[in-house]
């Protein structure tokens, strides 16, 4: 698809909290400019997905939105992905395009960093965080050295060899077999020198660990312009302030602050129109829509379609869902048109059902590989699936199995998120038709980490509503539907796997050729519809909005989202 993030994806969260602003408003700071960097003003961005827990990207506990966006500019990425998709190289960290060179099947990349790029602490940026990065992700098995708790291993996994010269300023990578999307490799990278030990024992304890909230990032450390320099879980606040050892362009503002406000949509409007907030990106609903757009001109606002998409995912651990036939039951009994036009088709007419899991529905690789039997309601051949797996109807309408039980089935989403929770109330009446029971349930520890039994990574769940934002990597989905290996699934909550979707994915990491690669992904997903452990619901809208007298604010609607050029925003 566009693909993956640091090869893993992240997921979109909903949670409404009370604004404290702190009188942090969208205009000029009253203490006046930075002397020494020329800084001046700060916005308020009013995060609208859930505050972090715990702000190290690699494991489930950081895999969030809001972790994303108080990163982009804080730890450095040899690559920045853009709103339009394509990728451009770092030229503050490197001073030159990354080289690729590819002998009988072995592919060597050089990284050539700033002599002057430095961690915010003064310790010079070299060989030894790419290498650290590496070592931190390459594998999930604690037998080899690895982690459990790490995300995801693609493109890491297969790195041979990470090697320094130039005094650590010349980085050498060499990998096993062709890896296509190796310029997603080493984003958020890691400072070696506060994170590395040489026992793996004590170094998988420190990545599981994460960076909790309430301790920030080892260090402030940072080694973009932004460094973190307060967080207040109380008022759920981050400020970000401009790196002093930053060496780079920017960031034109004094403070950058990041305001939790949650997905009430009544929130988001009153801070934008009160001026307290600067910028917003919340969950486009009609209503908040409709009354953004009436503040114009004093407030902008821009909706996109980018990487993200609404799915559900059904965990193959659970009795029921445990039956290919019930999982495809459930996925046939649901009209899906219906549910886009109950719910995003409300304020786009853009908005269309997505058939693949891939590739989205505005990219040119897109391919419709969804059978008859889901592109329309299929209540009669739903009920066949589950009459075929031995259920029989009951005088209620449920369907019940002499072992299962009661087709029961729970759909957990976040927490106070209007357009979620209309979903899946358009989705209950539409199962109820093919005799199975559906519940809504708001999960506030949903994306929790695995102590949590029912979050995703715990597993205690059913059925699962939420959105994966990628970006422009083809293996992106990788880490989402590979087979899991022991403890170490990685981002496949639905727990299932075949070894020829194994084999495509690996084919797909090693072809570089866009043609073939669109062909293998949309293979990929054929083989996904017949496994039915995830179900595409649409592509997601993005909805930008911002105070007229900040310059710069653009919209990426990809996992580098709205902050991803900030240090660059200034204030009329």
């Amino acid at each position: 698809m566009k693909l993956s993030k640091r090869s893993a994806m992240l997921i979109a969260t909903g949670l409404t909290g009370a604004m404290a602003l702190s009188a942090c408003g969208g205009g000029s700071d009253d203490g006046g400019g930075d002397g020494e960097s020329g800084a001046s003003g700060r916005v308020v961005f009013g995060e609208s997905t859930d505050f972090p827990e715990n702000l190290y990207p690699n494991i489930a506990a950081g895999n969030a939105t809001s972790v994303a966006n108080v990163l982009i500019r804080v730890l450095p990425s040899p690559y920045h992905i853009q709103p339009d998709f394509t990728v451009e190289y770092n030229d503050e960290l490197l001073t030159e395009e990354p080289t690729l060179e590819e002998t009988d099947g072995v592919q060597v990349n050089t990284y050539s960093i700033n002599p002057d790029a430095v961690w915010s602490d003064g310790t010079p940026i070299t060989a030894d965080d790419f290498e650290f990065t590496w070592r931190a992700n390459r594998s999930g098995d604690p037998a080899d050295g690895g982690c459990a708790a790490v995300l995801s291993t693609t493109g890491y996994d297969i790195i041979e060899s990470i090697e320094g010269s130039d005094d650590g300023k010349t980085v050498t990578v060499t990998y096993t077999t062709p890896y296509a999307d190796w310029q997603g490799n080493f984003e958020n990278l890691l400072p070696a020198h506060l994170m590395d030990n040489e026992d793996p024992v004590a170094l998988c304890e420190t990545i599981t660990n994460g960076w909790p909230i309430s301790e920030g990032l080892p260090e402030n450390i940072s080694g973009g312009p932004w460094q973190v320099s307060n967080i207040d879980a109380g008022t759920q606040v981050i400020v970000l302030t401009p790196n002093p050892e930053w060496w780079g362009d920017g960031p034109n503002l004094e403070q950058l602050i990041i305001q939790n406000i949650g997905n009430d949509p009544t929130t988001a409007v009153q801070g934008i129109q009160s001026g307290e907030l600067g910028v917003i990106y919340p969950q486009p609903q009609l209503d908040l829509v409709e009354q953004i757009q009436a503040l114009e001109p004093n407030v902008e606002s821009e909706i996109s379609f980018g990487l993200s998409f609404e799915h559900v995912d059904l965990n193959t651990q659970d009795p029921h869902l445990a039956d290919p036939n019930v999982r495809k039951a459930f996925a046939y009994a649901l009209d899906r048109q219906e549910i886009v036009d109950q719910t995003v088709g409300q304020f786009s007419s853009d908005a269309q059902v997505l058939n693949n899991r891939i590739w989205l529905n505005t990219q040119p690789e897109y391919e419709d590989t969804a059978p008859e039997e889901v592109t329309g309601q299929s209540v009669e051949a739903a009920k066949a699936l589950l009459e075929q797996s031995g259920y029989t109807l009951g005088a209620d309408g449920v369907y019940t199995h002499p072992e299962r039980g009661p087709l029961n089935i729970q759909i957990d989403t976040t927490a106070n998120n209007p357009l979620r929770q209309t979903t899946i109330e358009v989705m209950i009446p539409q199962l109820k038709e093919a005799g199975i029971n559906a519940t809504f349930n708001a999960n506030p520890d949903i994306f929790a980490g695995a102590d949590k039994p029912t979050s995703l990574e715990g597993g205690g769940f059913q059925a699962a509503l939420f959105a994966w934002v990628g970006n422009p990597f083809v293996t992106s989905a990788q880490s989402i539907y590979q087979t899991p290996q022991g403890d170490n699934i990685q981002q496949n909550y639905s727990r299932v796997g075949t070894p020829e979707i194994d084999a495509l994915f690996a084919e797909l990491a090693a072809e570089p050729e866009r043609e073939r690669q669109a062909e293998l992904g949309n293979q990929i997903d054929a083989l996904l519809w017949d496994q039915m452990a995830t179900i595409p619901l649409y592509q997601k809208p993005t909805f930008i909005a911002y105070q007229s007298s900040i310059e710069g604010v653009q919209d990426n609607p990809t996992e580098a989202g709205p902050l991803w050029n900030s240090q660059t925003w200034t204030i009329e």
